[in-house]
């Protein structure tokens, strides 16, 4: 595809404080052995775009370290690949700071989106869990002949958010209204995903346009100027997991174990895999009296104990006549011997004493930080 690719890794960061604290948002563990940068660079690689700058702010230390060289995605290439773009000063900026907004960012490496050769860019936010045909989404742009396309997914009534949204309202697919709400609206019914599709000059001139007017904010832009221009959608109707607070994340976790449709949407697909670094770890063992249901085990775990409706990442250790439900585990945790956990989300290298008992909410989940002792 004629197309270049933007990931945003952090700008949200701060809503989900709680697993930002060691790393960037796009480094976040989901779904067993993937990362949040996953899904939206396997996105990118299915309709073979080669050309992908992941903005970064901070904290990114472990997304260098998962994405390497690119190798694992086909993208370790002399020629366009990965691109890891980092906050940096010149002369020109000695006052630069750390970017806000998504806007800010782009304006910092406009010198970079010069370059691209690409007719489109691809705009894409780490937190938003989706496996789609971004093809299809160029294929709209074109047909419809939209400044912007904005990838959006229709919302229950009941829907409810503790971060504000941008939310827009169409006709034939052509934006009538957008605004912001956490919560549903019908005077616009579907949410933006946070994709986008523009042509690379009409991105140019939305830059020029900021930096001459100090406009910061792309959502600002949007609501200031959709009445006036050309903005589409692209309603895609598969399974997407918006994931902007932690208890979001803790509910998409477990609708992951419980709901085929979201595996098959996000993870089964022959026709459009999700790729990940790769370790040469050995299988899971699991014991005779070992009982697992309705959970996602990595490999080089050992389960003695019992598993039932819960995510387990690479390396972990449930003992004899320990019980797990409704939990999330992360890389290294072990469970001693008649310790239970229910409704916990441990992140790197926890220990969990014998005989410990924690127990949490499915709306108040417990979260253990990196390498605690409990």
């Amino acid at each position: 595809m004629n197309a270049a690719g933007i990931i945003f890794s952090n700008l949200n960061q701060d809503t989900i404080s709680e697993l930002t604290t060691d790393r960037t948002l796009a480094a976040i563990p989901f779904g067993c052995r993937y990362r949040f940068v996953d899904f939206c660079l396997s996105n990118l690689i299915n309709v073979n775009i080669s050309n992908i700058c992941i903005v970064a702010n901070y904290n990114y230390r472990s997304l260098i370290d998962h994405i390497g060289s690119g190798k694992d995605w086909d993208m370790a290439r002399r020629t366009g690949g990965i691109q890891m773009i980092a906050p940096f000063q010149t002369s020109h900026t000695s006052d630069s700071k750390l970017n806000c907004t998504h806007l800010e960012a782009l304006c910092n490496m406009k010198d970079y989106i010069l370059e691209f050769k690409e007719d489109y860019v691809i705009i894409m936010d780490a937190d938003q869990v989706v496996n789609i045909d971004l093809s299809a989404v160029v294929d709209s742009h074109e047909a419809t002949g939209a400044d912007i396309t904005m990838v959006t997914t229709k919302i229950r009534e009941d829907f409810s958010s503790r971060n504000r949204r941008i939310m827009a309202k169409t006709e034939n697919g052509k934006i009538t209204r957008i605004l912001t709400s956490k919560t549903y609206t019908d005077r616009a019914p579907e949410m933006c995903i946070n994709t986008f599709v523009m042509r690379t000059p009409y991105l140019v001139n939305l830059l020029n346009s900021a930096e001459d007017k100090n406009l910061t904010s792309l959502t600002d832009h949007l609501l200031n100027t959709y009445e006036h221009a050309n903005y589409f959608t692209y309603c895609y109707d598969g399974y997407v997991a918006s994931i902007t607070d932690f208890q979001e994340y803790y509910q998409a976790s477990m609708e992951l174990t419980s709901s085929d449709e979201a595996k098959e949407s996000l993870l089964w697909r022959k026709d459009a895999p999700i790729y990940t670094k790769v370790h040469n770890s050995a299988p899971t063992m699991y014991s005779a009296d070992a009982v697992v249901r309705d959970s996602m085990i990595a490999d080089d775990c050992v389960i003695e104990g019992t598993v039932i409706n819960s995510i387990l990442s690479r390396n972990v250790r449930v003992a004899k006549g320990a019980v797990v439900k409704n939990s999330v585990l992360y890389w290294g945790t072990t469970v001693g011997k008649g310790a239970s956990l229910n409704c916990v989300v441990t992140d790197k290298d926890v220990y969990i004493t014998d005989g410990v008992s924690l127990s949490g909410n499915k709306n108040l989940p417990i979260y253990i930080e990196k390498k605690r002792k409990v």
